[in-house]
């Protein structure tokens, strides 16, 4: 009977009707197209990006859904330990030795986790999470054609072929989750055109993290991400294959790639070397950062020093130990360890309910996108072992944005009001 279906299908918030919900509805489309401009302004420009972000704050908190989207995922994890974890960075305000303007500053810094919250509450749309994606793919094959006909022309653009996306590091991990979702949406048949087509496109995108980006987050997050996601797609009896033949695969790619064997080699050799180097390096000065670093976290492993606290810290604990000229002196606010500068400053407390956060968003479901997620989440947290790639302004957004897009559940609406989810493709239970 028509009525009785259309009580047991709860009408989606897309089809909510009247003159006060549509407008209502109308800045939810605003607020998710300005989310839109903000993923693809993080490839090439941060005055676009930061209009993207700003604008999509304004529209969502003016749609008059805001509260009501976001009551509606209150009770989902990664909601709840991601403000749990902000929670704390606040609380660590109130003590410590840094000034007000470094605390908000670090306060600032970790508004990717408010940025997640937002999207996850924003793309309940299954065609809004697909217009981002394409926008973000459409931005990024931009990007790697330009780089490539620079490189193969000799032409000059805007920028060095390795760093036509702002700079070598943004533009290898974002060609890396672009890499990613072309494997996606050909392995899930999601494209309508011809597969081989995003074949192509991955390649080119792979290519260019490995032969030209020379990023060593990049070669972390792509093979990262394509290990997981193969793993994530294939049978049980497939992943035994797959488990041999990657490390063969990843080997041979690096014989191929003489620019990955020089930058790796580097890394090595200036890690070991890092204690007798005249100059500094970037691996060299990580290994410097982490050693002081763990011995700021030995004594402060219960409650850290405070939000904002790390460079001071820093400071009081290297004094006195090198010549004012030797690069080892060099006070940091960063010791590019995105889980040791958490204990650091919000000690091991901190770490826990970080973890935790990562922790609920693998289990998190999603459905088809799942695998995906994982995929990139896998590649950064990996590359935040030697980074802090979950607050940087692109990397931590560009993460935070497709995590919040790719697991936002499909909320139902009746009147403004979440009635039910959709997890998985299936009706869950009433919010």
């Amino acid at each position: 009977m028509p009525k009785q279906d259309t009580m047991d299908s709860p009408a989606p918030l897309d089809s909510v009707v009247g003159r006060s919900e549509t407008n209502r509805l109308n800045l939810i489309d605003v607020a998710r197209g300005s989310a839109i401009l903000a993923v693809v302004g993080l490839l090439y420009s941060p005055t676009v990006a930061s209009i993207g972000l700003v604008a999509t704050y304004i529209a969502f908190l003016a749609s008059g859904e805001a509260l009501a989207r976001l009551k509606g995922v209150a009770s989902y994890p990664p909601v709840y330990w991601g403000l749990a974890f902000l929670g704390l960075v606040i609380v660590g305000m109130t003590y410590g030795p840094a000034s007000w303007q470094e605390r908000w500053t670090d306060v600032l810094k970790w508004r990717t986790v408010l940025w997640f919250i937002i999207l996850f509450a924003l793309f309940d749309s299954e065609l809004w999470k697909r217009r981002l994606l394409y926008a973000f793919l459409i931005g990024a094959a931009i990007g790697v054609t330009a780089s490539f006909a620079s490189l193969l022309s000799g032409i000059s653009l805007w920028k060095s072929p390795e760093a036509l996306l702002r700079n070598n590091v943004t533009q290898a991990m974002s060609f890396a989750i672009a890499t990613l979702l072309c494997l996606w949406l050909a392995w899930n048949h999601q494209w309508q055109g011809r597969t081989q087509w995003l074949l192509v496109l991955a390649t080119l995108f792979a290519g260019n993290v490995l032969f030209i980006s020379g990023s060593r987050s990049g070669y972390v997050a792509l093979f990262a991400g394509v290990a997981v996601w193969g793993i994530w797609s294939v049978t049980r009896k497939q992943r035994r294959t797959l488990g041999l033949a990657m490390p063969i695969v990843a080997a041979v790619i690096i014989v191929l790639s003489p620019p990955m064997q020089q930058r790796v080699t580097q890394a090595v050799q200036e890690w070991n070397s890092a204690d007798q180097a005249v100059n500094e390096t970037s691996m060299g000065a990580r290994k410097v950062f982490l050693v002081h670093t763990l011995e700021i976290a030995a004594h402060h492993w219960v409650m850290g020093v405070g939000t904002g606290g790390f460079k001071r810290a820093y400071a009081a604990q290297i004094a006195g130990k090198y010549d004012q000229n030797d690069w080892r002196s060099q006070v940091t606010g960063d010791p590019h360890n995105q889980y040791l500068a958490i204990v650091v400053q919000h000690g091991l407390p901190g770490l826990l309910v970080f973890v935790l956060w990562l922790g609920a968003l693998v289990a998190a479901p999603a459905g088809p996108y799942r695998g995906l997620a994982m995929a990139i989440l896998c590649g950064w947290c990996l590359t935040s072992l030697f980074s802090s790639h979950f607050r940087t302004f692109a990397e931590g957004h560009l993460v935070t944005t497709f995590l919040g897009v790719l697991l936002a559940p499909e909320l139902r609406y009746q009147d403004g009001h979440p009635l039910a989810t959709l997890s998985s493709g299936r009706m869950g239970e009433t919010l």
